[in-house]
Order: structure tokens, then sequence, then C-alpha cells
């Protein structure tokens, strides 16, 4: 027992027991940890004397726990010294026997300096965090015995890519270094590997999302897991040199080697001078805005008569931010061409400084017609909305029909029935037999008509079975509809099924090319021919009718039926190929990749 006492006076952890909330015994450690004289100072006080209040609820929470004889995690908190001092302690506390009465005993470690040490740790990490992220640079984690790199989001962001679609692997940067820097690049990394440089730095490119490729400066600090080892890790950032080779590249080239890089490019160039309000613009800035040299005059106020309206306050913003300090001058305006029409350019600019950090004075750039790329961009939202519209309209089609045959066909039955009955009754009465055979006939011929609707609006087997049967029920009933034979030819489509969008597309170009016979070919065989390959899906519809010149549009209103085909095909990625001639007949021909799907539609059930 005498040894047992001493191990407890000897601990370097503070060990309390308490008992009806008061403290019955301390060793010595736990006297100093609390900052007292002596144990009388301590004993027969209640224990949250001695706690910061911020700290009540947790240590009654956990003597609860303790009373009750459960275990319970250690409790991190602050005591309070009597020179009001704080400490941060960890208590860890269990129910015992003690002189016959069931007791708490705590253990009480001071952790004031492993939590300073925490606090300094986060407080480091926060600022490194924070620095990279104002340094707008990624993060790269390369454990050189497996392999794996942990990429960070910012380092996928840089490429265009989101956190999911970069593996964590170093194979993932294998595939995106440029060929022609890939040799350079491995020589660094093994001469760090081989603890040959103390350091890793290496410019090389990367290959973007988007397809280009990125200028990087890649710099790594290598880590062994004991000095002297090998190198198992290399730790280090990714920036971005895309600005600063640009800004390098300006930097080199005076005026004139400015005017015929950019003659090339087709870029127009100006030297503004912010001391004196002058601007030297290139014949190729007039020419691009339809003016002759000697229709600008070599002013800012040329460039500001020009602005658009809407335009002047961005511009003006930007113009300041650069005066003020800002490291490049970018952005898009609208200026007026000599015609009148506004012309969309990308102005790009580098700030020259007479001395180091002294205020700008001059600014040089080019200026970059940007009417084909707002043309292009413009075409692509009309499609996006064509395409949009487009299958709104089918799955419009395809409600309708639904409900006609759901909602009609059920009443159309109902009154059937009722006709029949009414038949039945009619008995001897010849005369009124005849009316009704007569109403009789009409709901038949509405029933029929109905379906046909129906049919037209959106054929059920197109959802339910898929593009091959719509098309040879379509087939079939056009051929007895309209007189003419006709037949349908498939292979490859009997396991699987193209995307609801690929055969929508694919059967109402089906259907515009047979109006289009039916209108117009006084064809007497057709044939379709729907066939799937490993890379492409055909469907191909023949006559053998009096056939047209393509050149002249297709006459009698053809043409816009085989426009209607062509945007639809558009739509799916496909092409639309005719093939007539005058007394030949006509052949729609439609290919479409294997693959192809209009990203912008949307999915149907």
């Amino acid at each position: 027992m005498e040894r047992h006492r001493r191990l407890v006076e000897s601990s370097p952890d503070g060990i309390l027991i308490v008992e009806d909330e008061r403290i019955t015994f301390v060793n010595p450690a736990a006297v100093d940890l609390f900052g007292a004289n002596g144990p009388d100072q301590i004993l027969g006080r209640s224990l949250l004397d001695f706690f910061h209040a911020d700290s009540h609820e947790s240590v009654l929470e956990h003597f609860s726990t303790w009373r009750a004889g459960r275990t319970a995690p250690p409790l991190d908190a602050k005591i309070v010294l009597g020179d009001g001092r704080g400490r941060d302690i960890r208590v860890t506390g269990a129910q015992v026997p003690h002189e016959g009465n069931r007791a708490i005993q705590l253990v009480v470690r001071d952790v004031t300096v492993q939590k300073d040490r925490e606090r300094a740790l986060r407080e480091s990490e926060d600022r490194l965090s924070l620095a990279v992220a104002g340094a707008q640079e990624g993060v790269w984690d390369w454990n050189l015995e497996t392999n794996a790199v942990v990429y960070s989001p910012r380092w996928k962001q840089m490429l265009g890519y989101s956190d999911e679609e970069i593996e964590p692997h170093v194979s993932a940067w294998e595939r995106l270094v440029h060929p022609d820097d890939r040799s350079r690049a491995d020589r660094a990394n093994d001469s760090v590997a081989r603890g040959e440089r103390a350091t890793y730095e290496a410019e090389f490119r990367l290959r973007h999302k988007a397809g280009h490729y990125v200028h990087v400066l890649s710099r790594g600090f290598p880590v062994r897991r004991e000095p002297g080892g090998p190198v198992v890790r290399i730790v280090g950032t990714h920036f971005d040199l895309t600005e600063r080779k640009r800004t390098e590249a300006a930097l080199r080239e005076n005026e004139e080697r400015l005017k015929l890089a950019f003659a090339g490019a087709q870029e127009g160039v100006w030297d503004w001078n912010l001391e004196t309000g002058a601007v030297v613009y290139s014949s190729r800035w007039k020419e691009m805005l339809g003016y002759a040299d000697d229709e600008i005059e070599p002013d800012v106020r040329a460039w500001e008569r020009l602005l658009h309206p809407e335009d002047v306050e961005p511009a003006h913003r930007l113009n300041e931010s650069v005066k003020r300090g800002a490291s490049t001058y970018e952005g898009e305006f609208r200026l007026r061409h000599k015609s009148g029409e506004y012309v969309h350019v990308l102005s790009r600019g580098y700030p020259v400084r007479r001395d180091p950090g002294g205020p700008v004075v001059r600014i040089v750039g080019t200026h970059f017609d940007l009417t084909e790329r707002k043309r292009a961009e413009a075409e692509r939202a009309r499609t996006e909305f064509l395409t949009r519209l487009v299958f709104a309209q089918e799955d419009e089609r395809r409600r309708i029909a639904r409900e006609m045959h759901d909602q009609l066909g059920e009443q159309l039955t109902a009154l059937a029935l009722r006709i029949r009955m009414l038949k039945d009754a009619c008995g001897g009465h010849d005369d009124w037999r005849a009316h009704v055979e007569s109403i009789e006939a009409i709901a038949q011929r509405l029933d029929r008509d109905v379906d046909t609707l129906v049919w037209e609006l959106r054929p059920t087997a197109l959802d339910d079975l898929g593009l091959r049967a719509a098309l040879a029920n379509y087939v079939q009933d056009w051929s007895n509809r309209v007189g003419i034979p006709a037949k349908l030819h498939s292979s490859g489509l009997l396991d699987d099924r193209l995307p609801s969008d690929a055969e929508t597309a694919l059967y109402r170009i089906a259907q515009e090319a047979l109006t289009n016979v039916a209108k117009h070919a006084r064809a007497g065989n057709v044939g379709v021919i729907l066939e799937r390959r490993d890379d492409s899906v055909m469907l191909i519809i023949e006559d053998d009718g009096v056939g047209f010149d393509p050149e002249a549009g297709g006459g009698g209103g053809q043409g816009f039926g085989l426009l209607g085909m062509q945007e639809r095909a558009g739509l799916v990625g496909a092409m639309v190929e005719i093939e007539s001639s005058t007394g030949q007949g006509t052949t729609v021909l439609v290919r479409m990749p294997a693959g192809a799907r209009t990203s912008s539609a949307p999915d149907h059930e």
C-alpha cells in the first residue's frame, strides 16, 4: 500500500479524488498544476472552483458519466490559476472505491504546450492555405513509393477539370504533359529523387481540358523519411505562366516588331500615351473598323467617339485600374464601324512605366475582332434553343397523343357500346335502325381518325419498342395509305436502342422524307434502310420517282422539307446528304456517328 502511495505522490500527472462534489485528495503534481501553495488550498473545495466558467458544462456532463460508472472520452478544459492566468488541461476519470465510499478519481495532465503547438500549427496551415489561394497556385503531393499524387482542386481547375476528372496518380500528369516537354520534366524528377538537387523546379506545358496547352512553373520540396535517406515524397505548387509568358513577349517586342507580328495575326495595334492622350492606331486597327489611315485622328478621343455608349463606364473603370497599378489591360468593347454597325472587339494591353514602381505612362496593346466568335456563340445559342424547342415539342406531342389515346379512346369505346345497345333496342323499327347505323358509321370513322391522329402525333411504338419497330409500322401504314409499295430493311438494331432524342430525330426525318415522296416524287417503289454499323447509324430513303435538281432547292416546296431534315439531323450530330437528278429518283442519306447525341436535349422517360 505504501508503495502505491509513493507512486501516486511521485506521478508527473495530477491525481485527485472527488467525493460528494468536493476534492478529498490531491497529489503534489495536482497542487502545482492548480497553482496552489499546498493541498489545504484545494482540499474540501468544489472542483468547479478551479475551472473556467466556459468549461463548467462539460465538466458536469463528464462527472455524470463517471458517477454512473461509465467511461467517457478525455475532457479538454481550461483551469484558472490564482494569478488569473489560464492553463489547458486534459482530464480522464473513473469511479473508484475510496475509504468505503464510491468516489471519482481524476488524472489531470497539463496540455498547454501541446495546445499552443496545435494552435500554432493550425494558424500556420491557415496562413499557408490563404497564401496559396492568394497566389492562385495549385498544390500537388507526390508519393514516390506508390506514385499516388494528391492534386488540389485549384491544380485541376487551372487545367479546366473538376475534382473527379483527374485520377490521384502520377499517370494523370504523364498523360497531360506536352510530348516535347516530357523528357525534360523526367530529368528534373529523377535528379530530385536521386538527391542531386535540393529542390524541384521545372517549366513545362500541360494540356488543358479544352485542348490547348498551358505553360506552368512547377516547384517542389523533396521529403525524406529520415535525414540522408532516399526521397519518398515531393510536395509542391503549380503556377500558371500563361499571363507571365504573354507579358514577357510584350516586353521583348518593340513597336515595329509588334506591328509586324500582329499584321500576320490580323490584329490591330494601338499605343496610348497617358500623359498626352495621343494614340497611335495601326493601319490594321483602322481597317477593321472600315476606316482609311487619314480618317482616324491619333488621339484617345477617336476611340472615345467610336465606343458604344453602354461600354463607356466599364472602359473607364478598366483604364483607371491600369493607371492605379493593374499588371495588364484586357476588356471587351463595342466600337462603331464606319458602316454604322458595332463591332465586338477584345482589347489587350501592357502598361509601361518610366521607372519601376512609378506611374503608368503608356499602354501598348492589340485590338482583336470578335465578330466571328460572337456569331459562333449566337449560332450555338440558337442551336441549343432549337434543340430544346424541338424536344419540348416532342414531349408535348407525346403527352397529347397519350391523353387522346387514353381519354378519347375510352369515350369512343363507351360510345360504340351505347350505339350497339341502341341498335339492339330498335327491334323491328327499320327507320330508327337506319339512323342508328348512320351514327355508328360516324363513330367508327371518328375512332379511326383519332387513331390516325395519335399515330401521327407520336407513335407509341417509338417509346415502347424503339426506332426499328416504330419505323417498320410507319412504313407499312404509309404504304397502305398512299398506295406506293414500300419496305423497310434494317440490321444491327435488334439488341439495343439508340438514345431517345436520336430515335426521335431519325424517325421524324424518315417521316418528312416519305411525305416528300408522297407529295412530289410520283414514285413506283420506295426502299427504307436502317442500319447500325460499328461507327455510325445510317438511314436511307430511296425512291424511283421523277427526281429533282438539288441545286435548285427541290421545287414544289420540297426544299423546305430538306431544310427541316438537316436541322433535325444537326441536333443529334448527324449529316444529311441528298442525291437526286431529274428522272432518276431521289436518295436521302442520313449518317449519324454511333455515339452522337445532342448535349442540350432533355432526356425522355
